[in-house]
């Protein structure tokens, strides 16, 4: 892409667009990008009086928006699903600013090093966060000790993308249909088993919600990590799992394993011959692997409404969500702040009563 600010990681210093080349300073950087990046307009009307600032609980801020980088926290390691997300959102953003958006990774404990590192951040603007279902609902869920709150801590900009996740079962078990399945589980209660990708991931915790809405009573079995939670269900170590649609829709095809449904609110993409599990007859939460763009606590209105228009004129377009599809999510439909924090609510509340009905604690 020539002529418009690119997509940084911390630290580089690329020759075009609007990274900073080594040993240039941003005044020349501003020189040597005039009349050739196209600038968007993101003027805020200017705060009147520091009463409305201390009501918002921000500093003040500059006429124009953004004029340094924008720093996007990932609070996992580069080449995960919400460095994915990350890194496309803050492409685009990064067209939409004129200014480079920095990649800064932050894994570690979950996610909850880089998610407090991006909640303590100043209220600005200049730093923001990729928050995830993992980090905004089930580790705190599970973890009522976190060193954030997310609900207190956290400002949600905008929902982005969702990665949908299946209902498999090994060939084995002669269930065609989520009715089926209910059958055999009710009928052999304590033997049908699930497998999977540890204590307190979202495949464990959504079984652990079928199970709490439908009564039945299936063996967890604990692996460390997707790839061999899936190799058991191939292999008929298991007999049920929940796993990301793309990462058996190659085996299902095949027939070395069954898909029966979606957990999610609506039909996936690309298996739209799949019913959700409430058109399945379960009455239950939906649930998505979901990610979205956050900030810390106090970000002033303006910004927070300025940039979720951003987001939408992104999830609008065909070409962000083909790259979002390409690597396996589904862009979500427009959404207002308000939207994605009634969903990081709702998914905090029923899992908070998932966990401590299912007695899960966090591990050691």
């Amino acid at each position: 892409m020539t002529g418009a600010a690119t997509l940084c990681s911390a630290g580089c210093a690329s020759p075009g667009g609007g990274c900073l080349q080594r040993g240039e300073d941003a005044a020349a950087r501003a020189t040597r990008g005039a009349g050739r990046a196209r600038q968007v307009d993101c003027r805020w009307p200017v705060l009147a009086g520091s009463m409305l600032l201390a009501v918002s609980g921000a500093a003040a801020q500059p006429a124009q928006f953004p004029i340094k980088p924008v720093r996007l926290m990932v609070p996992f390691a580069a080449g995960g699903p919400v460095d994915a997300v990350g890194r496309t959102l803050g492409s685009r953003l990064s067209e939409q600013w004129s200014q480079p958006v920095i990649v800064d990774n932050r894994g570690g404990a979950g996610g909850s090093i880089g998610m407090e590192a991006m909640a303590r951040a100043p209220a600005d603007g200049y730093t923001l966060g990729v928050g995830s279902l993992g980090s905004l609902a089930l580790s705190p869920a599970i973890n009522p000790k976190l060193p954030y709150d997310p609900l207190k801590d956290i400002t949600p900009i905008a929902s982005v993308a969702v990665t949908h996740y299946a209902l498999a079962v090994h060939p084995g078990v002669p269930a065609k249909s989520v009715a089926d399945l209910l059958r055999i589980a009710h009928a052999k209660k304590g033997v049908l088993n699930y497998g999977s990708s540890g204590v307190g991931s979202i495949s464990h915790l959504i079984a652990e919600l079928v199970q709490g809405v439908t009564g039945t009573d299936l063996v967890h079995i604990a692996y460390k990590g997707s790839a061999p939670a899936m190799t058991a269900l191939l292999g008929g170590e298991i007999d049920i799992g929940f796993f990301p649609l793309p990462s058996v829709e190659g085996a299902a095809k095949t027939g070395r394993l069954r898909m029966l449904a979606v957990t999610g609110a609506r039909r996936a993409d690309g298996a739209t011959q799949l019913p959700t599990l409430i058109e399945a007859g379960l009455r239950v939460h939906p649930v998505e692997g979901s990610y979205g763009l956050v900030g810390p606590a106090g970000l002033p209105r303006e910004f927070v409404v300025r940039t979720n228009a951003l987001v939408n004129a992104a999830l609008k377009a065909a070409e962000f969500r083909q790259r979002l599809a390409q690597q396996g999510f589904e862009a979500v439909p427009v959404n207002t702040p308000e939207d994605y924090a009634k969903m990081i609510r709702a998914d905090l509340e029923v899992f908070g009563t998932v966990v401590r009905k299912a007695g899960i604690k966090p591990e050691s």
